[in-house]
């Protein structure tokens, strides 16, 4: 048998193979030697490959919400002015039939939803709706020649004046925060096209 002997210092070893010399550090077989730090190069490329995919992921999850959001709180500020104005045309309705039934009498006293219970319920409607989507208290009050008049405050929860003579009929709003007011079958001042505002 031939000894073996390593292609690059000549030391002799067990066998030729791509297995290290102990005197060199070079493959045996005479393979070209693996850069140095090649193992820890991989594994920082490997690191910083992971922390920009990250990042990238982070920026479309920071994208994404800033459309989303604001969206979703329209949408809820849209859903509770329609439940508003839903339950003011019921109070309303109910107002209207009680009037019928008592046409020689004023409309009952206010001031708020509330004080119709004892008047309107169950005969008229089975139960009032006293809050309006933002829970907010109702305003109602009658008014001269057997008129009436339901308010609610709106997104910012603050009435901008008193039922009685602060409000113009037929006018539109735009905002979440706009008083809506519901009076005689009718709204007088109700929300028409895009929304802004965002109510509390």
């Amino acid at each position: 048998y031939g000894l073996a002997y390593c292609a690059y210092c000549g030391s002799h070893v067990a066998q030729v193979s791509f297995v290290p010399c102990a005197s060199c550090g070079n493959p045996t077989n005479g393979a070209p030697p693996r850069p140095a730090g090649s193992g820890s190069s991989n594994t920082l490329a490997l690191v910083i490959g992971i922390a920009v995919a990250g990042l990238v992921v982070v920026a479309i999850v920071g994208i994404l919400a800033a459309i989303a959001i604001p969206n979703l709180l329209s949408a809820m500020q849209r859903s509770k002015q329609k439940r508003t104005m839903a339950d003011l045309r019921t109070v309303g309705t109910a107002l209207d039939a009680y009037g019928t039934d008592h046409e020689r009498e004023e409309f009952p006293p206010g001031p708020t939803v509330a004080a119709l219970h004892a008047h309107l319920e169950p005969t008229y409607i089975k139960s009032v709706p006293v809050k309006d989507g933002w829970e907010t208290e109702m305003r109602y009050m009658p008014l001269p020649n057997r008129g009436y008049m339901i308010v609610s405050a709106g997104g910012d929860k603050v009435f901008q004046a008193e039922p009685a003579g602060g409000y113009t009929a037929e006018t539109k709003t735009e905002n979440f925060d706009c008083d809506i007011i519901f009076s005689n079958g009718q709204f007088i001042q109700y929300p028409d096209g895009i929304q802004t505002g965002g109510g509390q």
